[in-house]
């Protein structure tokens, strides 16, 4: 008995010390992003709410340097985010920009973060003109807009409306959008200066237009009298003296430019030639790196503090009924076992991948209940998934009944040996568990924007947005599915042998689970993307299929967005793992695992576009 007391005493310690150590991180952490992202409190970040002229709500971030003010205004920029970003997606640009000095307003835009669900252009004309007409810290004749991907789109429109009363206008990465939208015949027409930034491996404007050579003669036809256009230098376009600057940057994928020094670099020398910095910095002088830094270090150490809360909260009596000694199982070793787990989670994942998503993404109804196209891509793929892992669960199980065995929830992970019941109130408190803790993290999220304008965001690796409550409810078929998924993987997960040794142990079962979770993804990113790269004109190389009616193959766009799935899910499903291996059911780790995953990987994603 004495033992068994020192034990559990010793356990509860150890929980409550990994707790306040992740805890302790992410606080120093989110002072560093605080620091880099504002110039050490020389800029404040705010997020104003716009009523727009249809009287939709327009929810901005607004950064505004100590240099603005009344008495003295400053140039502003308005920044409009891509099709399934949201205000903090460009965190980046903003902050470099503010940093020298510019008032920078960057909106959510419908279907993205917390604005109201309407049209995005008159979104983006409505921000334009609250900065233009209600902004005292902005100079009125120095206003500029860029918008990056989809965003150029809505670059176009507000230079078409606002014309003269803009100092610049720049898109970024969009050559591929104004095209699209018909529009390419009308910058000669624009009466301010208008600036393109392509990336040579831009896999959209490769799609959709051609190679780099094809871009500069598309621009260079709307622009320069179809005279190709020297990268980075200034052609003037019109009578009244307008400027035009078309800047191929080389190296970078369409997804990476919110962290490419040379796209920064590019901006800002767009924004200095045509605008002006108060603050006077080179514009290879950038702090973004580090912010991106602590902001891994925070999302790496997010799902470590997730493993801790649910370890601590699995400590207290009422939720001791969630645990149980951990049964041992026979081992599955040899490579006939690890050829069946690559086979099931890698070879077979990748080989369907392009094609389930690529056909849900264009023939899924965008509905209330699943209204993101590119959400759908991935999570069509995933139920596809669980349902060729759940028909591996019931012919094994079954297997095992006609042997004669007599199977307890032990076998699936679920209970102690002996139990054969799942009680109605072990899931009470597991679904409780699940969302008190992710209302924890939601709580620490909304803290850091209230109180520090900032988030935890990794480009689009991890994003960790405030929740707000249109999108949680949103997010909640999403939560399902991904429990649905996670819920069949971790019933089925291979036992792999013991080393005797209880900490090796468990991280070679966290480690495997977690990189053949993510493994699949992965490889067809490092592939995809890769490949695209090495060629260099954004021609990708997995086959791609022509669902759009574009009468040529285009990208499947599922893939676009794969990156945070890869860290989501595998991250949660080592924090699975850990749980088990500790508390002996993965009931209540797969429950908050799956509304974490659902919630935060969905939070940075546009529901409606």
């Amino acid at each position: 008995m004495t033992n068994q007391l020192s034990s559990t005493s010793a356990r509860r310690k150890g929980a409550v010390r990994f707790f306040a150590i992740s805890l302790a991180i992410l606080i120093i952490s989110s002072f560093f992003i605080w620091g880099f992202q504002t110039s050490w409190g020389q800029v404040r970040i705010e997020r104003l709410t716009i009523m727009g002229s249809g009287g939709a709500k327009i929810s901005t971030l607004i950064y505004i340097p100590k240099n603005a003010t009344k008495e003295s205004p400053a140039p502003g920029v308005v920044i409009y985010h891509g099709r399934s970003n949201q205000a903090h997606s460009n965190d980046t640009w903003s902050m470099e920009l503010a940093r020298r000095g510019m008032v920078v307003l960057s909106p959510d835009l419908s279907g993205g973060g917390e604005s109201d669900v309407t049209d995005r252009i008159p979104q983006a004309i409505d921000v334009t003109a609250y900065a233009l007409n209600n902004l005292d810290i902005i100079k009125k004749d120095n206003l500029n807009i860029i918008g990056y991907s989809a965003g150029s789109h809505n670059v176009l429109v507000s230079t078409g409306v606002f014309g003269p009363k803009l100092r610049s206008a720049l898109g970024v990465f969009g050559p591929f959008m104004v095209k699209l939208t018909g529009n390419l015949d009308k910058i000669a027409g624009f009466k301010t200066n208008y600036g393109l930034i392509k990336s040579t491996a831009d896999q959209y404007d490769y799609f959709f237009i051609g190679d780099p050579q094809a871009n500069n003669a598309a621009i260079s036809a709307a622009i320069n009298k179809g005279i190709p256009m020297e990268s980075g230098k200034d052609y003037v376009f019109n009578e009244q003296g307008n400027s035009t600057r078309y800047t191929e940057v080389g190296g970078t994928l369409h997804q990476t430019g919110n962290i490419s020094s040379e796209t920064i670099a590019a901006i800002l020398n767009f924004e200095r030639t045509y605008s002006e910095f108060p603050i006077d910095l080179a514009d290879n002088d950038q702090v973004w790196k580090l912010q991106q830094l602590f902001s891994g270090i925070a999302s790496i150490n997010m799902l470590f503090l997730l493993a801790a809360t649910i370890g601590l909260m699995l400590e207290f009596n009422f939720f001791s009924s969630l645990t149980n000694v951990r049964p041992e199982k026979k081992a599955q070793r040899g490579a006939k076992a690890w050829a069946t787990d690559i086979l099931f989670t890698f070879v077979i994942p990748a080989a369907i991948f392009v094609h389930v998503s690529a056909y849900a993404m264009a023939f899924l109804p965008k509905t209330k209940l699943l209204s993101s196209a590119a959400l759908n891509g991935i999570m069509a793929w995933l139920l596809v998934l669980a349902l060729i892992g759940g028909t591996r669960l019931i012919i094994k199980t079954s297997s095992r009944k006609k042997a004669g065995e007599v199977l307890d929830l032990s076998d699936f992970s679920l209970g102690a040996e002996g139990v054969t019941k799942l009680k109605l109130a072990n899931i009470g408190k597991a679904i409780l568990l699940g969302v008190g803790i992710v209302t924890f993290f939601g709580l620490i999220m909304t803290v850091l924007e209230v109180y520090l304008g900032i988030n935890i965001q990794v480009w689009n690796l991890a994003t960790f947005l405030k929740p707000s409550g249109y999108r949680v409810l949103t997010s909640i078929p999403y939560m399902l599915i991904i429990f649905t998924v996670m819920f069949v993987g971790n019933l089925s997960q291979r036992i792999l042998p013991s080393t005797g040794n209880a900490k090796k142990d468990m991280i070679i079962s966290v480690t495997v689970n977690a990189v053949l979770t993510a493994s699949a993804l992965f490889v067809l990113l490092l592939i995809q993307y890769g490949g695209s790269l090495v060629i260099g004109t954004g021609q990708t190389i997995i086959p791609q299929i022509d669902v759009y009616g574009t009468g040529k193959d285009t990208s499947s766009g599922a893939l676009d967005f794969a990156f945070g799935y890869c860290f989501m899910m595998g991250g949660t499903t080592a924090v699975v793992t850990y749980i088990y291996r500790k508390y002996g059911n993965i009931l209540a780790p797969v429950v908050t695992c799956a509304i974490f995953a659902g919630l935060f990987t969905t939070l940075g994603m546009a529901f409606v576009i």
